[in-house]
């Protein structure tokens, strides 16, 4: 059975079937502006929940992508990395095999009401520290 859920990092997580592929919102490009480059782990990697799966170099600064999951990165969408300015909700960054329970952090509806409220508007995104 297939599983959306989001994040306040405006993160997408779609789980199906032992794996997850990991989105960035449409909310999120749109509020970060212009993605300039992207920065994407390597097939093979551990990622666990809370940790940095990437990053992006976008109009109004350089962000970290969260993930949501735990799990083995087992693709990585190399036309992502190549063309970073034609990103959009609808490509997946990165797919995760799952080695724990994806964790549910926000349903569509409760990620809508989300970024209606002004945190959502104005929190700044989680900057790599230089």
């Amino acid at each position: 059975m297939k599983q959306e859920f989001y994040t306040y990092d405006n993160i997408r997580a779609s789980v199906e079937n032992g794996a997850a592929l990991l989105f960035l919102t449409d909310f999120g490009t749109g509020k970060y502006g212009k993605i300039n480059f992207i920065n994407l782990c390597d097939e093979g990697d551990e990622i666990c929940v809370g940790e940095a799966f990437g990053d992006c170099e976008a109009a109004k600064g350089v962000f970290d992508l969260i993930s949501p999951v735990e799990g083995t990165v087992a693709e990585v969408n190399a036309s992502v990395l190549d063309s970073p300015e034609k990103l959009t909700g609808n490509d997946f960054l990165v797919k995760i095999v799952l080695s724990a329970e994806a964790a549910c952090f926000l349903s569509a509806e409760e990620y809508e009401k989300y970024i209606r409220t002004d945190k959502a508007k104005y929190q700044p995104p989680r900057n790599r520290k230089v």
